[in-house]
């Protein structure tokens, strides 16, 4: 079974990705908002929410547009661990 994260964890997790001061990221920025968000970054994320978060259909939820988005639905899954 994959260790989980919580939604602490993760964020700091893609601010790590995204190469932003931890505690900055925003629910709206998006891949328009924040320029080292590249297509390599969507592949690292996609692979942390499959070894870390547990979704073995990780590419299912490629469809967001912010930080917000993709927080929403991974909350509504029940990816995240209990913090």
């Amino acid at each position: 079974m994959a260790v989980q994260m919580t939604k602490r964890q993760f964020r700091a997790m893609l601010e790590d990705l995204l190469a932003v001061e931890r505690g900055t990221l925003r629910d709206e920025d998006s891949r328009q908002s924040i320029a080292g968000w590249t297509s390599l970054v969507d592949v690292q994320i996609t692979i942390v929410m499959a070894s870390e978060l547990g979704l073995e259909d990780a590419a299912e939820t490629l469809e967001y547009a912010t930080v917000g988005d993709l927080m929403a639905i991974l909350d509504a899954t029940g990816a995240f661990a209990a913090a």
